[in-house]
């Protein structure tokens, strides 16, 4: 093998690295965000039965 050979596969590995950790990156990423959505979400109905309970308490 010549020189110029090893170092396009090598070039070859180095770019698969990089794409695997970018690939894994993402998906953690992309379920994180799921995952804060969903929080946000129940974070948002608690808040909003906790304003209607105070509201009520008001009124009384």
């Amino acid at each position: 093998m010549t020189i110029p050979n090893i170092l396009v596969i090598i070039l070859a590995i180095i770019w698969l690295c990089f794409s695997v950790v970018f690939l894994i990156s993402a998906i953690q990423s992309f379920i994180y965000d799921r995952k804060r959505e969903a929080r946000e979400k129940e974070a948002q109905k608690r808040e909003l039965e906790y304003h209607e309970a105070r509201m009520k308490m008001l009124e009384k």
